[in-house]
């Protein structure tokens, strides 16, 4: 039983809004020891009373919440609360109009601008460039007995490649990562000053880029992207420098991050299930089907939003306007009621079916290029090192970040 604002009538209390978050260090190791609690007791649990945001851990209830394209992803069409303007004077770049945050038309009217580079065949035709570059990546661990997968390998794998694609100058790429990597903190609360400040740098920096990169291809064009954006204005497309801007900025993070992470989840997933991991050495056509279990079982991204515009009711509960609903992707794939031994992980799992790519209007943009990448990157990384283990002298920590589910680092033993 649970009374009011989610308290269980148990001795123990239900965990806070902070405790849900990679903040708080079990959570962040073991999410799924209070995902599981909550989706039993209290499956749209108030995580804020003061401000009303409700988080929901049921697969069908999340999934019916993305399809449902009368709710909003603009936190400017919601009444600001205390918390969220205080975020906004923090980082406002993290609330600026990108598709991430934009409703139609003017979600739909950017979509399909970038959307043909991020299509089936646009991917496809990718495929051979990023198996080089992974080539190129792993040849340079050829001789080491022991690295970083995260730091040497699942990160510079797709920042390289969304670079490339946006047209970056290779000569600016180690400056890029840089500017990329600090990007990571924009949704963390928890910032130290330190990393604020180089967040904010960051952010100027990769701005003053773009800026110079749009006044770059006003003189000649390329077939990148930027080029792209920038014809598209150039033709009237209802498109402004300043969007160009945003969209660029992100598509990097889109572009790299999650990718990362999914690409460092899923080698961990692999070395702690051997079975699984001989399994696919053995039936390398089982990859595709792999990836769509590692994104059910360990997905890169923790939770999506949407904000209700008005008054309705979501899994028997009701829901006033301007309520944010925050959907847990990390409790969508464990969900017993839509998989059958939800925390166990298998390459041959008959339904993969997952929500790590959000749903609705905004599914996921990238998904095509993150599937292509992981696959890659996965089966490279193996074939170069059949024998690759765990490296006991390095504890497996995931990072400190709210949003984003991936790991500090991995270290290896490639033998």
């Amino acid at each position: 039983m649970h009374g009011q604002g989610g308290q269980t009538m148990s001795d123990k209390p239900l965990p806070t809004d902070l405790e849900l978050t990679a903040l708080d260090p079990v959570f962040r190791e073991h999410p799924h020891d209070r995902l599981d609690r909550l989706r039993s007791e209290d499956p749209v649990y108030n995580l804020d009373a003061a401000v009303g945001r409700l988080l929901l851990t049921r697969f069908e209830d999340m999934r019916a919440v993305l399809a449902d394209r009368s709710l909003s992803k603009d936190p400017r069409k919601v009444p600001d609360t205390p918390r969220r303007l205080a975020l906004m004077a923090d980082m406002p770049q993290a609330f600026e109009p990108s598709m991430l945050h934009l409703d139609d038309p003017d979600h739909k009217r950017l979509r399909g601008l970038v959307s043909q580079a991020f299509n089936q065949r646009s991917v496809d035709a990718w495929r051979a460039r990023i198996r080089a570059i992974a080539k190129a990546l792993l040849d340079a661990l050829a001789d080491r007995g022991s690295f970083d997968v995260i730091g040497e390998y699942a990160a510079p794998l797709p920042i390289t490649v969304i670079a490339e694609m946006l047209g970056v100058d290779p000569g600016d790429m180690r400056q890029f990562k840089r500017w990329s990597d600090a990007q990571a903190h924009i949704f963390n609360p928890a910032r130290s000053p330190e990393e604020t400040a180089e967040l904010r740098a960051a952010g100027q920096g990769l701005n003053d880029y773009f800026t110079r990169a749009i006044d770059a291809r006003r003189g000649r064009r390329g077939d990148d992207l930027i080029s792209m954006l920038v014809a598209a204005e150039e033709a009237g497309d209802r498109l402004s420098a300043g969007e160009i801007i945003v969209t660029c900025n992100l598509l990097l993070i889109a572009g790299n991050l999650t990718t990362t992470d999914l690409i460092g989840n899923s080698v961990l997933a692999l070395l702690r299930h051997s079975d699984q991991r001989a399994k696919l050495c053995v039936h390398p056509e089982l990859m595709p089907n792999a990836v769509e279990e590692m994104l059910r079982y360990d997905p890169p991204v923790v939770q999506v939003h949407r904000f209700a515009l008005e008054g309705r009711e979501v899994a028997g509960r009701k829901v006033h306007a301007g309520q944010e609903m925050v959907c847990s992707l990390l409790a969508a794939g464990h969900d017993p009621a839509r998989h059958s031994n939800p925390h166990g992980f298998d390459i041959e799992r008959a339904d993969t079916t997952h929500l790590a790519f959000g749903g609705g209007a905004h599914y996921c943009l990238g998904a095509p290029l993150a599937r292509a990448e992981a696959q890659i990157a996965i089966a490279a990384l193996f074939e170069r090192f059949p024998r690759l283990q765990l490296d006991p002298q390095h504890a497996v920590e995931h990072k400190r970040v709210p949003v984003f589910n991936g790991l500090e680092a991995l270290w290896v033993h490639a033998a």
